[in-house]
This record gives C-alpha cells, structure tokens and sequence, in this order.
C-alpha cells in the first residue's frame, strides 16, 4: 500500500469533508429537504445532487424526479435531474481518486473483475451502470476514481446516463402521476 501523495490527501480530505458535511446536514434538517422540493427546477436539481453526494437518502432523487415528472415539464425536470446526479456523484469520484493507495486491494476478485469491465467497455459501462436505478452507484463511482478513469469520461457518461434514467422516470411521472391527477381534477 503506498501513500497518497499531498495532492491525493488535499482532494480526498475535501470530497469526504463535503460528503460527510453533506450527510449531517440532511440528517439534521430533512425539514429543508421536503422545503426544497417545493421549489420546482430547482429543487429537483439540489435534491438530486445531494441524494447523490452522499448514502444518505439515495431513494429521494428517483421520487422527486417521477412526481416532479407529472406536475411539470417532463423534459425539463428529466434534464435537470440528470445533471444534478452527476453533480453529485462528483464527490464519489473524487473520494476514490484521492484513496486509491489506502483502499486498491489488486488481487481482489472484485477488483480485477470491475476493472476488467471498465477496461473492456469504458464509458460503455459507467451508462449503463448509471442509467439502471443502481443503489450501488456511489461505490462504484468510488472505485472509478480509484482506477483514474478519465475524469471528464467519467462526467460525461455519468452525465448521460443519469439523463435517460431521469427523463424515462420523469416521463413515467407524467404518463402516470399526472394522467391519474387530471383524471381526478387535480389542477395541472
């Protein structure tokens, strides 16, 4: 195990702090969180960045988005939510970017098989891990930051597959949620 370098420490001491501060805050004040929401564009996107920056919560973001979904433009709020998770998953990369020489174990069977999907398929992979509703999002950011996956790779396919996931359940939201409130005479 070798030591992380000043700049490692500097980064991850950073992500964690924030990833921790994160936390605490939601913990503390799921009053807010419920406040946000009602701010519409907006609050989907602060939702899903900090749903996503930290463990905490992880299930709020796919619920907001889908009943957002049905009472607003489901497009919009699709887009918004997409980049707020990839925001979010910032911290998770860079969490891992920073540990890599206190948590790479290689010769984990674990390891040596992600990193062969990662080097086989890419960005390929990072989609489809982040347009599936993937719980286990977070670590595997992790682990991409501990691999130095291209950063802007990383973004990117973050990006677009937190976007797809995001518009199809923001347009399930509106082909769901808001035909079921229109049916009921629920102003849309």
């Amino acid at each position: 195990m070798r030591k992380p370098t000043k700049r490692e420490a500097i980064i991850g001491g950073i992500s964690v702090a924030v990833t921790v501060a994160l936390s605490v805050f939601v913990l503390q004040h799921k009053s807010y969180i419920e406040e946000i929401a009602h701010w519409g564009y907006v609050g989907c996107f602060f939702i899903n960045v900090i749903t996503n920056g930290t463990l905490i919560l992880p299930g709020v973001g796919p619920v907001l988005t889908f009943t957002l979904g049905g009472v607003l433009n489901p497009a919009i709020v699709g887009v918004i939510a997409g980049i707020g998770e990839a925001v979010g998953a910032i911290g998770a990369y860079f969490t891992g970017y920073a540990g890599r020489g206190l948590f790479r174990d290689t010769n984990s069977g674990l390891y040596l098989r992600l990193s062969n999907i990662v080097d086989r398929y890419g960005s390929k992979s990072i989609f489809f891990v982040s347009a599936v509703l993937f719980p286990l999002f977070y670590p595997f950011a992790v682990f991409l930051g501990m691999l130095r996956f291209g950063f802007v790779s990383f973004f990117l396919a973050t990006w677009a597959g937190r976007t797809a996931k995001s518009m199809a359940l923001a347009y399930l939201g509106y082909f769901g949620l808001g035909s079921i409130l229109r049916w009921l005479g629920v102003g849309i």
